[in-house]
């Protein structure tokens, strides 16, 4: 078995997100990722003090390696920015198994100055204030993480009504069925993002 001090804090967070993906956030254990990586678990203390420090490290390396789109790019208007960012996030989330529980879990994060003050200019040079500019992403960010939620926990849809009565609402779930996911979630983000317009 490896020397705590051999193994590496990455290591340890690979192995996190990888039996994540096999037991989901409820089953995830520092006994089960040690076993996944052959040591101990005293080992894994090295690095992390708790399951709650190693659940943050995880959270915070589904974002970098994922959630590519935190910058605006030339010429965005916000609310450009705001859907790509929203739809970069969305499949930050997707990729991991329970990926919108365990980002939800950790709570928030400390922004990066110089990320937050490009968005917050961009925001700006459209005529909105500082404070709704961080509003509007917070707006957007809570969508995102509730829809995934639902999406990656959502039971099986129940068996039909039968009742009289009912036939014009089983039509309209047939139709709402057969919508994708993306669908769903694009006419809801672009709903709030009209939505914050001034």
């Amino acid at each position: 078995m490896p020397h705590p001090r051999q193994l590496e804090r990455s290591a340890i967070i690979d192995a996190t997100l990888a039996v994540l993906d096999e037991r989901g956030l409820d089953a995830l254990s520092l006994h089960a990722i040690a076993k996944h990586l052959g040591v101990r678990q005293p080992a894994l203390y090295h690095h992390f003090p708790s399951k709650a420090a190693l659940l943050d490290a995880a959270a915070e390396e589904v974002l970098d390696r994922r959630h590519t789109e935190r910058l605006p790019r030339e010429g965005d208007t916000w609310q450009e920015f705001l859907g790509r960012n929203a739809r970069s996030l969305r499949a930050a989330l997707l990729a991991v198994r329970d990926g919108a529980r365990l980002i939800a879990a950790t709570g928030p994060r400390t922004p990066d100055p110089a990320t937050t003050l490009a968005r917050i200019d961009l925001f700006e040079r459209h005529g909105i204030a500082p404070v709704d500019a961080v509003l509007a992403s917070i707006a957007v960010s809570r969508y995102v993480i509730g829809c995934v939620l639902e999406e990656q926990s959502a039971p099986a849809a129940p068996p039909a009504d039968p009742s009289p009565g009912t036939e014009r609402l089983r039509s309209i779930a047939a139709a709402l069925s057969s919508l994708t996911p993306d669908r769903e979630f694009d006419t809801g983000l672009e709903a709030l993002i009209r939505g914050l317009e001034p």
